[in-house]
Formats: structure tokens, C-alpha cells, sequence
């Protein structure tokens, strides 16, 4: 495990990995010639008459293109077998950011350009030891899952995945994000056997364009094991005599859908917020009426119900119809006083657990003697505090962290609180992992109530300080809305 001063690997910049200046040649260099390149490398950038870099040949592209093809290496130019366009990232970049990219997009090199010339190739096993699992080979792993079980087991790696970049030093929150794009990937393949298994039974293809939609943590691309479900169907809006039969195939295709998810291990989610429900099977129109009426009548149901669908996030299918509803909150929820002011009062009405001092208080007696709910005592306020911020000013961003910048970067935080708020999140997910972790390797369902008896000493001063933080954002919010004297 990495030591308490030790800088984690995924938060260095990408320069700092390289093993030497990047190889390089011409496109019309022999695949033969290029080969010899390649000696700390396992890639070859292939530059174009201004040294731009126009595309790349690695170890694989050999293997596939000339040795499986059987073409003579020597007779073959690197522009025949290299792929383009070529896929860059800046030097200064956190090795963080380059694994995602590489998971995003199922590739296992990045050309590092500074000043827009390339100075060298970073490989997936530059950043994750050949050791762990890679992420990339999970995406491309759950891309071609042929059933429900494959993916199961793909979704069981994924979990260990996170244990080993635990050990490894990794931030939650870098985490989280790779989870998102893995569990991203799990959904759109479940999508694509829901499709298949409805066509099997005679059904069809889907009748009009659809998008699959996940909420909350989800949303904010902050899940770091599995939890509940959190999703929803959207469909365009059918002609009026098509309305009964499209309802009834996009209601197959969700119930098909969660079924899955269930089997390859995702739970359900205790309130139904779930496309199996019909509720959240919806054409456009109903969707938008939904959100509509919530910001005009922002009841305590519908200042929760908005907590959770307005982190939305679209995962398969159309991206258009889930874009649509996002747009139509950041362009309405602006104006909608009354409504930010319900959704403000909400976060500051959850106490936290401080003392007049400062402190902790916890219960002291019965089973939860001595613990938290990290996600109720701070979670829950300081995502809720963002979430208000990116409604207040029509930010898009859906990730906490992010809207917390845009908040600062439109002058309601300093850059030191922004900084602080950071921090806040990042440990208090930090926290909510190891309990969930911990629940993992006992063989129990994960929750976020941790022991603080039990916690280290610098953890248990870093949970005070985040609660801390998440009190004085719920004093900005209290005094921006003026909580205490709406009605």
C-alpha cells in the first residue's frame, strides 16, 4: 500500500512517466524499419511533413496487421497499418486524466504532445501495473460479453479493481470516475442484449429513438462500488396513434434491462427509482412535464424527487433526449426562485453531527454506538449544496467537485474555499470507500457508517475538518437564500 506521504502514481504528471523521447518516422518508413524503433517503447508516432503527429503503430497494430495478415514487414509502410487519427494528451496532464481517456475510448497508448509536438508515448502499463487488472482491457472485455454471465464476472472485476487501486494509492474521486466509465460500458452492453432478446421474441427493434439514463451518483459520475439502481427511460415523443404500442416495447426493453442489471449483480432500488417502473418510462413530453412541474411546485416530494433526477447523465442510447432535459434545467431552474430556495433549505436543514465545540457527536448507545453515516452526516449536504449552486447559476456539470468550481469561478467561492471544499469531498469519499471496502472483503452488502473509534488518528481529524467545511458551505447557502425565513 502506498505510504502516507507517498504521491499517488495517477496524480502525477503525465511527463514524469515517460521512459525517454518518443520514436518516432516518417509515413513512409517500412513497418520493418519501425519495428527496430521500438525498443523502450511499444509504440512508433508517425509524423507528418511538419512533424505533427499523424498517427501511431504499436506492438499490437505488428501483431494484427502484419504477422496474423502475413504481409512482408519490409514491403509495408507504417501508413498502411497505423492508427489515425492519433489520439493526444498534454504533458501536463495528471496520469489520472490519460487513464480515463484510455478507458473512454478502449485504447491502450496516448501520444504526449507539449507545445503541439509530440515527446513520447504513454502506454496503459505506464500508469496501472501489468500486475492490476487494466481498465482499458475491462471496457473492451464488457464491449464484446457475450451474456449476462460474462458480464457478472466483468462487474465482479471491476470491484476488485477498485481494491487494487485503493492499495495503490488512488484517489476516490479518480476512482469513481473510472467506475462511471466501466459501469457506463456494462449498461450499454446490457442495453444491446435487452435489444437483441426482445428482436428474439419477435418485438422488434426499438420504434423510435430512445435514451437509457442514469441519476444520482450515478450521475455525478461519484459510485465507487455497486449500489442501487438509479435510472430511467426516455423516448421521443410517438405519433398519437403509435403512443399504447411504444409504451408497451419500451417498458419490455426496461424490464429486460433492469433484469439484467440485477443478475450481474446491480441492486434495485428500494424506492423504484428504476426504468422498470413505468413512471420513469417516459416519453420526452411526460419527462419534461415532470421536471417543469417540480421546479414550479417545489413540494417536499418533489424537492427530493429533483435531488435525484436532476443528476442525470445519459448512458446509452439517444444522448439527444437526455441532453434535452439537462438543457431545459440549466436554461429554467435559474429563474425559479421559490424552487432554489426549497432545494437550499433542504440542505440546510440536515444537521451534521458537531458539537457546539466543533466535535463529533455520535450515538453512544444501541447497534450504532459510536458511528456515522458518512453519507447522511456530510455527504448528502455538501453534494446537495452543489447541486443547488449548478441550478442557481445554470452551470452544466454534473460532479460535485466541478460545480463547485464553477460556483467559485463566478465569484461565490475564494479559490482557498473552493480548495477546502475539495479536500471536504475527496475525504469524506475516501472514507465512505474503505468502510465499503471493508464490507466487501467481510462478505456483507456495502453502507457508509463507519466505527470513528476505529478510524486513525489523522482520519479522524480529517472527518472533523471535512464536517467542518460542510457546515460553513450550509452557512453560505443559508444566508444566499435566506433559509430561515422562507415560507
Amino acid at each position: 500500500m502506498a505510504g502516507a506521504g507517498e504521491l499517488s502514481l495517477l496524480v502525477r504528471p503525465v511527463r514524469e512517466l515517460l521512459h525517454g523521447p518518443a520514436a518516432t518516422c516518417a509515413p513512409a518508413t517500412s513497418v520493418a524499419e519501425a519495428a527496430g524503433l521500438m525498443r523502450q517503447d511499444t509504440a512508433v508516432i508517425v509524423l507528418d511533413g511538419d512533424g505533427a503527429p499523424l498517427g501511431i503503430v504499436t506492438d499490437r497494430d505488428l501483431r494484427i496487421r502484419i504477422v496474423v495478415a502475413r504481409r512482408d514487414a519490409a514491403a509495408t509502410a507504417v501508413a498502411d497499418v497505423m492508427s489515425a487519427p492519433v489520439v493526444t494528451i498534454a504533458a501536463g496532464a495528471l496520469a489520472f486524466e490519460a487513464l480515463l481517456e484510455m478507458t473512454r475510448r478502449q485504447i491502450h497508448h496516448l501520444v504526449v504532445v507539449e507545445d503541439g509536438r509530440p515527446v513520447g508515448v504513454l502506454a496503459s502499463d505506464d500508469v496501472v501495473g501489468a500486475r492490476t487488472t487494466h481498465p482499458v482491457s475491462l471496457a473492451r472485455e464488457i464491449a464484446r460479453a457475450p451474456s449476462r454471465e460474462a458480464l457478472a464476472r466483468l462487474a465482479g472485476s471491476v470491484s476488485g479493481l477498485v481494491e487494487r487501486l485503493v492499495d495503490d494509492g488512488a484517489g476516490a474521486g479518480e476512482i469513481a470516475h473510472i467506475v462511471a466509465e466501466l459501469n457506463d460500458r456494462i449498461v450499454v452492453r446490457v442495453l444491446a442484449q435487452a435489444e437483441a432478446a426482445l428482436a428474439e421474441r419477435g418485438q422488434g427493434p426499438p420504434p423510435v429513438a430512445y435514451g437509457w439514463m442514469v441519476f444520482g451518483s450515478e450521475g455525478r459520475r461519484e459510485q465507487t462500488l455497486r449500489t442501487d439502481q438509479d435510472n430511467g427511460l426516455v423516448y421521443g415523443d410517438p405519433a398519437p396513434d403509435q403512443g399504447e404500442a411504444v409504451a408497451r416495447y419500451f417498458g419490455a426493453l426496461a424490464g429486460e434491462v433492469v433484469a439484467g442489471l440485477l443478475a450481474i449483480g446491480f441492486p434495485p432500488c428500494p424506492g423504484g427509482a428504476m426504468a422498470s417502473n413505468p413512471r420513469w418510462c417516459q416519453p420526452l413530453a411526460t419527462w419534461t412535464a415532470y421536471f417543469r412541474d417540480w421546479m414550479a411546485h417545489p413540494t417536499h416530494e418533489h424537492v427530493l424527487a429533483a435531488s435525484m433526477y436532476f443528476d442525470l447523465r445519459s448512458v446509452g442510447g439517444a444522448p439527444e433526449l437526455g441532453a434535452a432535459l439537462a438543457a431545459l434545467v440549466q436554461e429554467e431552474a435559474p429563474r425559479q426562485r421559490r424552487f432554489l430556495t426549497a432545494m437550499a433549505s433542504d440542505v440546510v436543514d440536515r444537521r451534521l453531527p458537531l458539537g457546539p465545540l466543533g466535535g463529533l457527536r455520535l450515538p453512544w448507545s444501541g447497534a450504532r454506538r459510536g458511528t456515522l453515516d458518512l453519507k447522511g452526516a456530510g455527504g448528502l449536504q455538501l453534494v446537495g449544496a452543489g447541486r443547488v449552486h449548478a441550478l442557481e447559476l445554470g452551470l452544466r456539470e454534473t460532479g460535485t467537485i466541478e460545480r463547485f468550481a464553477g460556483a467559485g469561478a463566478r465569484g461565490l467561492y475564494t479559490p482557498a474555499e473552493v480548495a477546502e471544499i475539495t479536500d471536504a469531498h475527496d475525504d469524506l469519499l475516501r472514507l465512505r470507500l474503505a468502510r465499503q471496502l471493508d464490507c466487501r472483503r467481510q462478505g456483507l452488502p456495502p453502507d457508509n457508517r463507519v466505527n470513528v473509534r476505529r478510524l486513525s488518528h489523522r482520519n479522524h481529524v480529517l472527518l472533523q475538518e471535512a464536517l467542518r467545511t460542510v457546515g460553513r458551505v450550509q452557512g453560505k447557502l443559508r444566508e444566499r437564500f435566506a433559509t430561515d425565513y422562507a415560507v
